[in-house]
C-alpha cells in the first residue's frame, strides 16, 4: 500500500515537471520579429525626419527633447496640475509653490522659487526653462 502511494506521488511529480517544463518551453518561443520591426521601422522614420546621422542619436533625450515633449508653465497662474508637469515637482512641492505665491505675490523671477521649501538649486535647473514669468 505505501509503494503503491509513493509511486502515485512520483508519477504526480514528473506529471507536474513535464507540464511546468513545456510551458516555459512555449513562453521562450514567442516571435518578437513583429514588434521589432514596428520598432525599426518608426526608428527609420525619425531618422528620414530630423535627417540624423545615426540612430544613436534618436536615444539622446537631452534638454532641448525635454522641452519639445513639456509644454512650458505660467508660473504666476499655474494650479498644481500644472506644475506637477514641470520635471522633478510632485502634488506637494506643487502645493507649497502655490501656498507661497499666495503668501508672498507674484514670482518675479524663477530664482524665487528657491525660497520654496523644497526646491534647490540642482531641482530648479531642471525645469527653468519651461517657466514662463508673466
Amino acid at each position: 500500500m505505501l509503494s503503491f502511494v509513493f509511486v502515485s506521488l512520483l508519477i504526480g511529480i514528473a506529471a507536474y515537471y513535464i507540464k511546468y517544463k513545456s510551458e516555459l518551453t512555449e513562453l521562450k518561443k514567442f516571435d518578437y520579429s513583429a514588434q521589432d520591426s514596428l520598432f525599426e521601422n518608426s526608428i527609420n522614420t525619425k531618422i528620414n525626419q530630423k535627417k540624423v546621422d545615426y540612430k544613436q542619436e534618436l536615444y539622446d533625450f537631452s534638454d532641448n527633447e525635454l522641452e519639445s515633449i513639456i509644454t512650458k508653465v505660467k508660473l504666476n497662474s499655474a494650479n498644481v496640475e500644472d506644475l506637477i508637469l514641470l520635471p522633478g515637482i510632485g502634488e506637494k512641492t506643487a502645493e507649497k509653490i502655490i501656498e507661497y505665491r499666495k503668501s508672498h505675490g507674484k514670482f518675479i523671477s524663477p530664482n524665487d522659487l528657491l525660497n520654496v521649501n523644497g526646491i534647490g538649486e540642482k531641482k530648479l535647473e531642471k525645469f527653468k526653462n519651461l517657466l514662463i514669468i508673466e
